[in-house]
């Protein structure tokens, strides 16, 4: 990415001075309680459609201005990062990436500590305190309720070292519950899940009688905030392959090697252009009790046991930009940047058996997964349902409704997929349900005990579903081949260019 005197955006500083050149930054001057205002104003932002990064510069509390919406609720900055067209994002992206991973991307080179922005300030020992960032409550009931200070959770990139050449990024909830500690959900399909189980001989998931503390070893992990857009991206494909180096990818993205640096007290290295590094551990099975959590589906989770992170270090730069990513009510950040990567990966694998695949599009406020809209150009009979089960395969079962377009349809406009829905659609005919398939476990609907039936269903009269398993519904909005059909009313472009100027004269 380039700022506009054609140099290289070299870290967030730059992009914050890139961003705030066009007017893409809100700057809230006003003093916000990260506690439970700054969460409440971002999710009002962002569900008026508001693109802009939002730069909070008096937080109650901390001296640390605080930025959202760094990628912001649109593909306009996440096209702009891999350098594609937002119009046509989600194939650019995969052909990119595709190219990016082949060739290895650009490995990262090592900085001298000394010369590392993000070792400008440490603070170990006593010195280090969680309440010195302004740790935002991103929801009213998060943690401990409204009425409580917890429920604090930190929701940026952590970084990790599963390999001597391998480098992590992910994205693991966080709860401040101390100075020096908290917990993590650490999500189970990323590489630190895998990473983890190695390092403690056992998932977390894993029956009780297989943990053992003493077989184990601690793994080293660190929160990195305040980084570019290509840092969070990457952070949230889950497309990149387990001991991978996301570093070498990033490089390629950016066409220059990473800085790394490593951190304080662990052996993980992080970018040394980063705002503020939390260096720590998490010791084998060694938990506490993570609170209550709004997760990407606007429904708040349960509270669940969670390793504990034991903080070692807190270092950063000198008049340093916390970071934020929001996760809530849909549509937000979180959300986006999951969604596109889920788009990602639908398209690449529905293309390996469908060349004729236009594009996909999984929609971020409907569970960032759970609803995918697929657009062809039909031409044998069958196509669609192909599309829809290679759909669902290839988010591991996160896909709950697979809908399939001709390529007619913009698939990203609402009033086109209600339109196609009405007019190709026959029930009897173009409904494809695939009953007990794996699902997410996280599904309010499908929240009962693993191998049991849950409750509900007993008072509607329907079929109970146990925990993880639901249906897969899929709907073909296409034309069947060989019909007769109305021909569809479309615009003239050479019509519309000449109206553009005179709707901007008149309006």
């Amino acid at each position: 990415m380039k700022r506009a005197d054609g140099e290289l955006v070299k870290d967030l500083r730059d992009y914050l001075e890139l961003l705030d050149g066009r007017g893409d930054v809100l700057r809230v001057r006003d003093e916000v309680d990260p506690l439970d205002e700054m969460g409440a104003f971002i999710a009002r932002a962002d569900s008026s459609g508001m693109n802009k990064a939002i730069l909070f510069e008096k937080p109650k509390g901390s001296a640390i201005p605080v930025l959202a919406n760094t990628v912001g609720s649109t593909y306009q900055r996440i096209a702009e990062c891999f350098g594609v067209s937002e119009s046509n994002a989600v194939a650019e992206a995969a052909e990119k990436m595709g190219k990016v991973m082949g060739s290895g991307g650009i490995p990262p080179v090592t900085v001298d500590p000394a010369k590392a922005p993000c070792r400008e300030i440490v603070l170990k020992g006593s010195d280090v305190d969680l309440g010195l960032l302004p740790v935002l409550r991103l929801n009213p009931e998060d943690g401990g309720g409204p009425k409580s200070t917890e429920g604090r959770f930190i929701s940026s990139l952590a970084c990790s070292q599963p390999g001597p050449s391998s480098h992590n990024l992910s994205y693991h909830r966080f709860e401040v519950q101390g100075k020096r500690e908290g917990t993590v959900w650490v999500f189970r399909l990323t590489g630190d899940a895998r990473a983890i189980e190695e390092a403690w001989g056992a998932k977390i998931a894993d029956p009780e009688k297989s943990h053992d503390p003493a077989q184990g070893k601690p793994f080293p992990m660190a929160y990195v905030i305040g980084v570019t857009p290509e840092f969070l991206m990457t952070g949230a494909n889950p497309g990149m392959p387990f001991k991978y180096n996301d570093f070498a990818f990033i490089g390629g993205l950016m066409g220059q090697p990473v800085g790394l640096v490593k951190c304080e007290t662990i052996d993980v290295m992080v970018p040394a252009n980063a705002e503020i590094v939390v260096e720590g551990i998490m010791r084998p099975f060694n938990w506490g009790m993570q609170g209550k959590y709004a997760s990407f589906n606007g429904f708040y989770d349960e509270p669940r046991r969670r390793p504990v992170f034991e903080v070692t270090a807190i270092t950063m730069r000198r008049n340093p930009i916390f970071q934020h990513v929001h996760i809530g009510l849909p549509l937000n950040e979180c959300n986006n940047m999951a969604a596109f990567f889920r788009s990602v990966r639908v398209f690449r694998d529905v293309q390996m058996v469908m060349p004729n695949l236009v594009d996909v599009f999984v929609d971020p406020s409907a569970g960032c997964g759970f609803t995918v809209h697929v657009s062809i150009k039909k031409g044998r009979v069958g196509e669609p349902r192909m599309a829809m089960m290679r759909a669902y395969t290839a988010l591991a079962g996160f896909a709950k409704h697979v809908f399939v377009y001709d390529h007619d349809v913009d698939i990203r406009n609402p009033r086109e997929r209600d339109w196609a829905l009405a007019h190709r659609f026959m029930a009897d005919r173009d409904l494809l349900v695939v009953p007990n398939v794996v699902g997410m476990v996280i599904d309010p609907l499908a929240q009962g005990k693993m191998g049991g039936p849950t409750r509900l269903g007993i008072y509607d009269g329907h079929p109970e579903l146990p925990l993880n398993v639901r249906p897969l519904m899929g709907v073909d909005c296409t034309v069947p081949l060989g019909l007769k059909v109305f021909d569809r009313v479309v615009v003239k472009p050479e019509i519309e260019a000449r109206v553009d100027k005179l709707w901007a004269d008149v309006t």
